[in-house]
């Protein structure tokens, strides 16, 4: 009764933090705005792509849409209902995280029993960066959320088509939300390999499990690629191993590899795995059989973390394997303090000192979550207040251009928008100009910031020939009369 009432607070817990300030909390940023950008696209024009200007939209959708349907037509469902604003583009991404918050607690009661689920489920629920990227209209949970499902549903399959087969339409779908979810399959294949080995059972599951991911799977390439050839999927997962155009591998591996020890956030990841590390290395020098779905997740990690090593070092990359890490912390605690002999006395119990240690740690997070809730990072109207000057200001035959800030973009009522989106160094899309098509000045320009724009002569024009207000992190520039 106790785990049940707690399970019940946690999940009312999780569901009043998400619908906080939904619109404002966390603000609304780049990769998002994409996002949005898209989905109401879809919703006006019947074009699943992001209009860059007045019935012009981008063509070369691969090296766009890095989130896809499984997360744009829920988002698209929601705002041609309730309309173009963030709060209706985030209901959906607070089902996904409320889902996604009893999946994990189904999966972790399945290995480790309830009271381990419901101390997952506390530190889940009290982790700030789970509402960060959770609540934007992000792919990270619903990924997640059909992988977690993937596996609970290939846990109890043991032999039977049926399921194996759903469950690798879960684990497409997973795929299909974000390209990174492609390393769920050889996650997967690792503890297949673990349990069967290379065997006519583990060649009929994977056919089983192939047959099931191919739907979904290509359902992703058709949005991405209306036109299949070799060298267009060859040049998209070239763009995806790479989308930020970063150079320096090594130095950005080493930099990568330091955050670990002197950061909070890598250094708090590491806290969490360290237990279960010294479990699995406990089983392998005893010869213990693995557990199939453990071997599953790990790998899940490891992949994820030699992922991260190579990009810029957001902590977002490895947010993912973070959220996951959750599962095994506190059994994994409890198992490695029965086994401690020091520990071994009448006065000390492992479970209420893995109990202390989780509360303790809960504490500590949800004082974060408090405390950081009014910072920059995960509150700001900043766009929905520049986008109402904007929607207040401007006549019906006046067009924006927007730089680098398509949440903005989403926002406006006009449909006289330009964009200009400078996805990296080597990648932009719309017209490198400040002029319209009708080769006259945009009379307003809108930008989150000018820096590494690809735009001749942008900050000499904006100085001389517009005037500047600036809206929190935003600046309006308006053409001088």
């Amino acid at each position: 009764m106790t785990e049940k009432i707690l399970f019940i607070i946690a999940i009312l817990v999780l569901a009043t933090a998400s619908f906080w300030q939904i619109s404002q909390s966390p603000a609304t940023w780049f990769d998002e705005g994409i996002n949005l950008g898209i989905a109401k696209s879809l919703v006006s024009n019947g074009t699943y792509s992001l209009q860059i200007a007045p019935n012009k939209f981008v063509e070369n959708r691969s090296f766009l849409i890095t989130t896809n349907y499984p997360v744009l037509f829920p988002v698209a469902t929601s705002i041609k209902l309730f309309g173009f604003n963030l709060w209706a583009a985030r209901i959906p991404m607070i089902v996904f995280m409320l889902t996604f918050a009893v999946a994990i607690f189904m999966l972790t009661k399945k290995l480790y029993g309830q009271e381990s689920a419901i101390m997952t489920l506390a530190l889940l629920v009290s982790f700030a960066p789970f509402y960060g990227n959770g609540k934007a209209v992000l792919g990270e949970i619903p990924g997640l959320l059909y992988f977690i499902l993937g596996l609970l549903l290939l846990a109890s399959a043991n032999h039977s088509p049926l399921k194996l087969f759903f469950s690798g339409l879960l684990f497409g779908l997973s795929a299909a939300t974000k390209p990174f979810f492609l390393i769920i399959f050889p996650a997967i294949m690792v503890g297949e390999l673990m349990e069967f080995n290379v065997n006519k059972i583990f060649i009929k599951r994977w056919i089983i499990i192939a047959c099931g991911t191919t739907l979904p799977i290509l359902a992703w390439l058709y949005s991405i690629l209306p036109t299949f050839s070799l060298s267009a999927i060859t040049t998209t997962a070239n763009y995806y191993a790479n989308s930020y155009a970063a150079t320096g591998f090594a130095t950005l591996v080493a930099k990568n590899i330091l955050r670990f020890f002197t950061e909070t956030t890598p250094a708090h990841f590491l806290l969490l795995l360290i237990p279960f590390f010294m479990i699995i290395y406990s089983k392998l020098k005893n010869r213990e059989k693995q557990n199939k779905l453990e071997i599953i997740i790990l790998s899940f990690i490891a992949i994820n973390i030699l992922w991260y090593l190579k990009t810029p070092g957001w902590y977002r990359y490895f947010f993912t394997a973070h959220v996951l890490a959750f599962i095994f912390f506190p059994a994994a605690l409890t198992i490695l303090f029965t086994k401690i002999k020091v520990l071994r006395c009448p006065y000390i119990d492992p479970r209420a000192l893995t109990l202390l240690i989780v509360f303790l740690l809960f504490i500590i997070q949800a004082n974060i979550l408090i405390s950081k809730r009014t910072d920059s990072l995960y509150y700001s109207n900043d766009a929905a207040t520049v986008a109402k000057a904007l929607n207040n200001s401007m006549k019906i035959n006046e067009d924006v251009l927007v730089i680098n800030a398509p949440s903005i973009a989403f926002l406006l009522n006009t449909r006289n928008i330009y964009q200009y989106l400078q996805i990296n160094p080597k990648l932009a899309f719309g017209k490198h100009s400040l002029k319209n098509e009708n080769n006259k000045p945009h009379k307003f320009i809108v930008a989150h910031s000018l820096d590494g724009i690809d735009i001749p002569n942008i900050r000499e024009i904006t100085n001389s020939k517009y005037t500047q207000i600036e809206f929190g992190s935003y600046t309006l520039y308006t053409l001088k009369k």
